[in-house]
């Protein structure tokens, strides 16, 4: 015998025809719609008016309004999955009107047309900030000249009285002066008499200190030449040469060099560098003395001679057998 469906199974079954029956044609009602704005589209030239586009495709699915002259409508050319889903931008062909005319089927000018509608407002508010600007400077000027007149009158008053020795008061006011007015030729003459005679007086200034300052650092050096001598009559080397130094004052040292190796050196003026405090090589008179051939044991002294003012960093003795010493004066 052949089974006989029960009620609910024979209700169940319809309403699953019925389903399918419904998304059938709603698919082929969407692909229907797909295929006609596909054929539409194909119509559509930049310059068409925008009420001609929307009599023959109708509206759009979406849209998206840049400005008031600018959108992009898209319209769907791609089926998606059949469970009624929504349509979405990648389902679409856009077409970008401006104008109330179509610029281009198929581009997407949206972030384009919105970049330059942000730059468009900007600059709008830059124009709008900088005439606002332009007045409120103006206003502003106005105001600046009668306080600028004001301030002019008064320095006048305070610099009269001011006596012509007095560089530093009278280059401070005429300064003032001259930047409340800077095409007053009274004013840039005064300025530049009263530089020039500040600077004259500072320089000497600078010269009596620099002067006494190097005489204070001269008798501190004076005085501590026992202290240093007492080190630099030591003699230290190398192994293969020893040096020692004294220094006898007024720019004056005898210089040692002894021979504690082995094998001969020699030694001549030209293997001595005298540097000062600032690192700089101290031109020399050098004797003849030390213009030696040091047996074993032997030493080579004489005196070395420089300016009296310059203070010795170290001294240095270098050739090819000897290699390099030397004596520090710090």
């Amino acid at each position: 015998m052949i089974p006989v469906p029960r009620k609910k199974e024979v209700g169940a079954m319809r309403i699953g025809v019925i389903v399918f029956i419904t998304a059938f044609i709603l698919s082929a009602c969407a692909h229907l719609d797909i295929n006609n704005n596909i054929n539409a589209l194909k119509a559509i030239q930049p310059g068409d008016a925008q009420e001609t586009v929307f009599e023959t495709l109708g509206p759009p699915d979406f849209r998206n309004d840049i400005s008031d002259q600018r959108f992009v409508a898209f319209y769907q050319t791609k089926a998606g999955d059949l469970s009624g889903g929504r349509v979405t931008k990648e389902m679409c062909t856009p077409i970008a009107f401006e104008n109330g005319r179509v610029v281009t089927v198929g581009g997407d000018l949206a972030e384009r047309w919105i970049h330059e509608e942000k730059e468009r407002i900007r600059q709008a508010a830059i124009a709008e900030s900088e005439q606002q600007q332009a007045e409120m400077a103006e206003a502003e000027a106005q105001r600046a000249m009668a306080v600028r007149q004001e301030k002019i009158k008064a320095l006048e008053n305070e610099v009269k009285p001011v006596p012509v020795s007095n560089a530093a008061l009278n280059l401070k006011l005429y300064r003032q002066l001259l930047a409340l007015d800077p095409d007053n030729s009274r004013y840039q003459k005064k300025v530049a008499v009263y530089e020039d005679r500040l600077a004259k007086q500072k320089k000497a200034d600078q010269e009596r200190a620099i002067r006494s300052a190097k005489a204070k650092q001269r008798q501190a050096w004076e005085r501590a030449r026992e202290g240093r001598n007492k080190k630099l009559r030591q003699y230290t080397g190398n192994g293969i040469a020893e040096m020692a130094v004294h220094d006898m004052g007024n720019g004056t040292l005898y210089v040692w060099v002894k021979n504690v190796s082995k094998q001969i050196i020699t030694t001549h003026p030209d293997h001595f560098t005298l540097m000062d405090s600032e690192n700089n090589k101290v031109r020399c008179a050098i004797s003849d003395s030390l213009d030696s051939v040091l047996e074993p044991g032997n030493i080579s002294h004489g005196k070395m001679e420089y300016q009296q003012e310059i203070e010795p960093k170290e001294l240095i003795f270098q050739n090819r057998e000897s290699g390099r010493i030397s004596k520090s004066f710090q």
